[in-house]
């Protein structure tokens, strides 16, 4: 039996020696003139080009013959010349490895690798062809999401990320060549979810080690460039507007997934609007945030390094962002006590010097009130620190005696003001539990710049003020005599003013998530107001109940578990109204939404849509 096992492995040794032999002497046979070829020679050439037809559709026996012709070709690399044998480069380039097998995927693969490192001419072409594998063929999508199918690519993105990288170890000009082609071949606004999520997940692969030290910032700016191109284009009137709206306390529907069990299947139509770019959007969300979770603790710093240089060149500024940013607050929570810190104190550098305009710094201290209120992994100590210094900031401002003319003239100052009373009206109470904390806080001449001549509680938003105000008085932090702001109204002419066109007075970039797949990914680190323990509360049941939610080990998932909404009902509606946001909503977005005899409503979920748009 053993030599008859040696025997047939000897004749298929023999068998592809000859082939590899074969194949070497006909691509050198056709190396000439083509009038010249020998009619017997240009047959056999032919031959070799039916074997590696991309289009062919291949039996066992067919499939076995590529496997030997492959490897034959890449033992011949030598023999092929750009000028003669074009027809088969062009075929070997064109291939999709997601129809072979595993042997014959690798079989191809070593040819690529060697077609780019042993002749580099063809360098281009091969990184093109394995970048062009990103994404499956439209015809197999489908089926990606079987398990066969799912393990089936996670191989076959080892193997286009091991030739990548073996291609880029040994040719110097590579990762040079291959950040243009990736950046050709990105995947556009109008392109499908699939193609997106597929070739985003499989470029994000090559962001580790040695070729993500050579091409990871340009990696993760395409990435982070394509979700704010994505994000512009979802605007708030596609976003469900709750028509129920009482006073300025406004709803964060955070856990309406939950509540459309109890609308049926016609109701949840009924209730969202589709929106394509949503879908891909919180498709492509999910796919970065796999990404930065998969990282090692060195690897993530990297990584954050970058996103905080891509975020204050691309993100910062985009008012009308609305999720791109959570790629932020998502690096962060995975690394509190370094990432989570150092972005709160790089927002706050970005504001307090003056290397960046009005309207960059502006943004600036809405992004660290906004994170410092809604990130639950920010310790109170470093909220504490922040605070210090947007309240130091402010004080040396008041101490120049400038002229109240005109509110857009200190919007940077009031800016500062209404973040310092946002990020109180969540972190007071939790300070106040802290006596060193509560100290520090007491000792910041926060009274007197809210009192100052340029009367920052007359022009930051009336909501945030109140709210503010009422917790301020509760803690004996404010006791100056002050009329409060209306409490029906969320804005004012002076908020808008200081806002000035792009609306900084309503700019809240972390406010709920309100994208369904990737929200898993923020919800468990994220503050929502009804989980708000404020310094006015009483120990009524409803306190408590809120309270034990917010207790260590807690899920907050199943916050409809605790509190249940009967939407038929108008005084459960009011009642949780006045239990959920006190962020304003971003009306100037919307502003048919609204009439001149109803409030102002937070927008709820996006419904992913798999149809394009109209």
């Amino acid at each position: 039996m053993g030599a008859e096992e040696c025997d047939d492995h000897m004749e298929v040794s023999i068998s592809d020696s000859q082939a590899f032999r074969e194949v070497q002497r006909v691509l050198q046979s056709v190396r000439m003139d083509p009038f010249l070829i020998d009619l017997k020679d240009k047959d056999e050439y032919d031959y070799l080009l039916i074997a590696v037809d991309p289009t062919k559709k291949r039996s066992l026996d067919e499939s076995a013959m590529l496997v030997t012709t492959l490897k034959a070709l890449s033992e011949s690399v030598s023999k092929i010349d750009i000028m003669y044998h074009h027809a088969l480069l062009h075929n070997i380039f064109t291939m999709c490895i997601w129809y072979l097998n595993e042997e014959t995927r690798v079989a191809l693969l070593d040819l690529i690798t060697r077609l780019a490192v042993v002749a580099d001419q063809y360098l281009r072409e091969c990184l093109q062809m394995l970048v062009n594998n990103f994404t499956p063929p439209r015809p197999l999508v489908p089926s990606m999401e079987q398990p066969g199918w799912l393990a089936k690519k996670k191989v076959i993105y080892s193997q286009l990320h091991e030739s990548l990288k073996m291609i880029s170890d040994t040719v110097p000009l590579a990762a040079r060549i291959l950040k243009d082609i990736i950046n050709r071949s990105m995947p556009k606004l109008f392109d499908t979810k699939a193609k997106m999520v597929s070739f985003v997940e499989c470029m994000l692969g090559l962001d580790t080690e040695r070729l993500g030290d050579l091409i990871g910032t340009t990696l993760l700016e395409k990435v982070v460039d394509l979700l704010t191109e994505l994000d512009v284009n979802i605007t708030w009137e596609d976003i469900l507007q709750e028509e129920h709206s009482k006073g300025i306390f406004e709803m964060e529907l955070e856990d309406l997934d939950d509540d459309e069990d109890n609308l049926g299947q016609e109701g949840t139509k009924a209730l969202f609007g589709g929106n394509v770019f949503a879908d891909k959007l919180d498709g492509l969300m999910v796919v970065v945030c796999e990404h930065l979770k998969s990282c090692d603790r060195d690897r993530l710093f990297k990584e954050f390094g970058i996103l905080k240089t891509i975020f204050r060149k691309a993100v910062l500024k985009v008012h009308k962002s609305k999720f791109a940013q959570f790629i932020m607050f998502y690096a962060c929570s995975l690394d509190p006590e370094i990432c989570g810190v150092d972005f709160a104190l790089f927002l706050t550098d970005i504001f307090t010097k003056k290397e960046d305009d009005a309207i960059a710094r502006m943004s600036a201290v809405s992004y660290v009130g906004s994170y410092l209120s809604r990130a639950r992994f920010i310790s109170a100590d470093t909220v504490v620190a922040v605070l210090k210094r947007l309240v130091e900031w402010c004080d040396s401002y008041c101490k120049l005696k400038r002229d109240p003319v005109k509110p857009i003239d200190h919007q940077i100052f009031y800016a500062s003001c209404q973040a310092v009373m946002y990020v109180l009206c969540f972190r007071l109470r939790s300070i106040m539990d802290y006596p060193n904390l509560k100290s520090q806080l007491f000792q910041m001449p926060i009274e007197s710049i809210l009192m100052d001549r340029l009367e920052p509680l007359k022009v930051c938003l009336p909501s945030i003020v109140n709210e503010f105000l009422r917790q301020a008085r509760a803690a004996r932090l404010f006791n100056a005599p002050v009329d409060l702001p209306l409490e029906d109204i969320v804005e004012s002419d002076l908020s808008k003013a200081f806002g000035g066109a792009n609306r900084l007075d309503m700019f809240f970039p972390f406010d709920p998530y309100l994208l369904r797949e990737s929200d898993r990914y923020i919800r468990p680190n994220f503050e929502f107001w009804s989980l708000v323990k404020t310094t006015y509360s009483n120990n009524s049941d409803d306190d408590e109940e809120l309270g034990d939610l917010d207790a260590p080990g807690m899920n907050v998932d199943s916050l409809d578990d605790h509190v249940e909404i009967d939407f038929k009902d108008d005084d459960d509606i009011e009642y949780s109204m006045n239990k959920m946001s006190i962020t304003p909503h971003r009306s100037f977005y919307h502003p048919m939404s609204m009439s001149s005899d109803s409030g102002l409503s937070m927008p709820a979920r996006i419904r992913p849509s798999v149809s394009p748009p109209s």
